[in-house]
């Protein structure tokens, strides 16, 4: 009897230390934590971009998060002005190789995500995009492919790594998109616009998580 007894209150201790050491590390890591799966397209973007010699700047929205039920504070209005979640890269060139009429540029930057629940973004103004809390930030590689003897479309791929997070309240929830050191892959589709007008183009892909990167 004695021995049953101790097996269970030795149960009992042991989940109230593993409810414990997982409360502990929520309020370490500041709420619960969005991962972008390895190899699923956890996230969605729609956006466009200004490029000015070798500097891009690269805006737009996220139109999908896997683990967020809504990134839209309207339910009839899908585009950036109902967006909750935008973003903002700003690359320059690390080098241009050309093969035939193949290009391919790469870039390195940095890549901002904010969390403004309120919306109101607007293409006309980049700096828009900006606004409200900045949640996510990362360290920024892109490769761009195009055929320049077709102005569109294009192929991009891109790497970021996070260099830190911040919480944020969705929902009477305490989140956080992604970890410190995560990476995720992203594609893009994009095409040109007309020659010396803005933006230069649109484009819009999706994001899948990579192995954590453990450097």
């Amino acid at each position: 009897m004695r021995a049953k007894t101790f097996t269970g209150l030795s149960l009992a201790l042991c989940l109230t230390l593993l409810m414990a050491a997982h409360l502990r590390l929520n309020a370490q890591e500041g709420g619960r934590i969005i991962t972008i799966g390895e190899d699923r397209p956890g996230l969605n973007f729609v956006g466009q971009f200004i490029n000015s010699g070798p500097n891009s700047h690269q805006f737009g929205y996220l139109s999908r998060i896997q683990g967020i039920a809504n990134v839209f504070n309207s339910t009839t209005v899908k585009n950036e002005s109902t967006a909750m979640f935008t973003f903002s890269t700003y690359a320059s060139n690390v080098q241009v190789v050309n093969n035939g009429p193949l290009r391919a540029v790469n870039r390195s930057g940095t890549t901002t995500i904010y969390y403004h629940p309120e919306g109101g973004a607007s293409f006309s103004d980049p700096s828009s995009f900006e606004a409200g809390i900045p949640i996510q930030f990362s360290d920024y590689d892109q490769q761009v492919v195009l055929n320049t003897s077709v102005p569109f479309p294009f192929t991009t791929t891109h790497l970021n790594t996070i260099t830190s997070t911040q919480s944020f309240v969705l929902g009477g929830e305490l989140l956080r998109l992604g970890r410190e050191q995560d990476a995720w892959r992203t594609h893009y589709l994009g095409t040109t616009n007309t020659t010396g007008t803005t933006p230069t183009g649109y484009f819009a892909g999706y994001a899948v998580g990579i192995s954590r990167d453990q450097h």
